[in-house]
């Protein structure tokens, strides 16, 4: 891959990773009758004496102000070729990209009277980008626009690849009041952080001077190899996770506790997660622009501004000015924090209607959320909902879900953005769940009139 500055290659790296904000899981909350809800809420746990959780898919993708029809416009001939100059007039001035797939491999739970206990195994990736409009202007228009000006350009930029073992328990203190919690081993597999997001360019319109101010650093294990600007790889490969990289040297630990209250047809619910982060301490390389960039000269100047999208071509000769620092000091992600509160009420025996407030704390800024979810048991083996939520700053969030159960086996599926099935090429964003369970010696309780009848 030939690009010739830090922060270019980086945006348009990760770029192409993200893109298969945040980590909203909204429907799975109100599944309780699930084992996925346990990962929600580590209080939740089904009315049965033992659960498998076999393999499972969590997903979930933001691409803010861009979709495909504001990336692809019609030509003459009505053929869809790339616009990105029309993808620039959507955005703001401030862009978001967001990625989560969870990989859930096995889980195990089991319940001793009042006491409940699990095991699981998670492949977790997480993929963000925040930039600034100015950065896709500078690649693909060019800086004559901003002649006269100083304009920030710097991404930020955090991915990162995890394995997640758990162990969790639950307790009833009361007919009334459940508490859990989760501790969790992280094994990192790979990441590239950026950790000093300052990038500011002026070009001077009377004396045709650049002048690059930096100070930006971008973290990497085990993910980015640089050896020049026209030699800088990036090998993240979500698929190199295997089992001979169960353990790496690159560990952490997060937990989350959660609480869980039963009031006749009333519930209320509260949790926190991945209270933790990584330390990243094993092929670690650190890579940092810092100080002030500056390049004069008439003619070269004059060149630029005749050709306002040459300035690609204009870093080759300025790359010489730019002197990329380089380490191997370890560093530390921090993961998402998310937070649920949420109260449901039984209406019917088989009808439960309830609501949602989210918030995920993330690199400095808070996402917050809200939902509105109903679900029915239409049949003894079947249970239907659907879920209306605000997130993203968007209200046209509408979710489906379902479970299937037969014998022990239970099937899940749950979306947060249904539309996205009927107008892809008009969404940014896409949410979907799937999971199998093995359910085993229903209790006592779930075999009473007292509550829903789930299954």
């Amino acid at each position: 891959m030939r690009i010739k500055l830090l922060l270019a290659v980086l945006a348009l790296a990760v770029l192409p990773s993200t893109v298969l904000l945040a980590q909203q899981d909204m429907s799975t909350h109100f599944l309780r009758h699930t084992w996925q809800a346990n990962r929600t809420n580590p209080a939740f746990f089904p009315e049965y004496e033992m659960v498998i959780g076999l393999p499972g898919v969590y997903n979930s993708l933001w691409v803010e102000n861009v979709t495909y029809n504001t990336l692809f416009a019609e030509d003459g001939n009505g053929n869809r070729v790339l616009n990105v100059d029309q993808a620039i007039l959507g955005m703001e001035d401030r862009n978001a990209i967001r990625e989560n797939l969870d990989i859930e491999t096995l889980s195990l739970g089991a319940r001793f009277g009042p006491l409940g206990l699990s095991l699981s195994h998670t492949f977790r990736f997480n993929a963000f980008m925040d930039y600034p409009k100015t950065l896709p202007q500078l690649i693909w228009q060019g800086n004559a626009q901003f002649i006269g000006e100083e304009i920030e350009f710097a991404p930020d930029i955090d991915v990162l690849g995890y394995q997640e073992f758990a162990v969790g328990a639950m307790i009833e203190i009361s007919d009334a009041v459940v508490i859990g919690g989760r501790a969790k081993l992280l094994s990192g597999a790979g990441s590239i952080n950026s950790s000093r997001n300052q990038l500011r360019l002026r070009t001077d319109s009377e004396i045709y001077q650049l002048s690059l101010n930096a100070d930006y650093q971008v973290n990497s294990a085990s993910s980015l190899t640089y050896d020049g600007f026209d030699d800088i790889q990036t090998n993240f490969d979500f698929a190199t996770f295997s089992a001979e990289s169960l353990f790496t040297g690159n560990t952490g630990f997060a937990f989350d506790l959660g609480a869980h209250v039963k009031l006749g047809k009333l519930e209320l619910a509260a949790s926190v997660l991945d209270i933790g982060g990584i330390d990243w301490d094993e092929d670690v390389n650190n890579y940092s622009l810092k100080g002030t960039y500056e390049y004069e000269g008439l003619d070269f100047a004059q060149r630029i501004f005749d050709d306002s999208t040459s300035f690609g071509s204009v870093l080759d000769t300025l790359e010489a000015v730019y002197e990329i620092e380089e380490g191997s000091e370890g560093f530390r992600t921090t993961l998402p924090t998310r937070f649920y509160l949420s109260a449901t009420l039984r209406l019917r025996e088989n009808w439960t209607v309830g609501g949602l407030i989210f918030s995920e704390s993330y690199r400095g800024n808070t996402y917050p959320a809200a939902a509105l979810s109903s679900n029915l048991q239409v049949l003894p083996f079947l249970n239907v909902g659907g879920i209306y939520s605000w997130r993203n700053n968007r209200f046209d969030n509408l979710g489906l879900n379902a479970t299937l159960k037969a014998g022990p086996v239970q099937l899940v599926a749950a979306t947060d953005n249904i539309l996205t099935v009927f107008q892809p090429k008009d969404s940014n964003a896409s949410h979907v769940r799937l999971g199998l369970n093995l359910l085993f010696a229903p209790r006592e309780s779930e075999m009473k009139d007292a509550g829903p009848k789930w299954f």
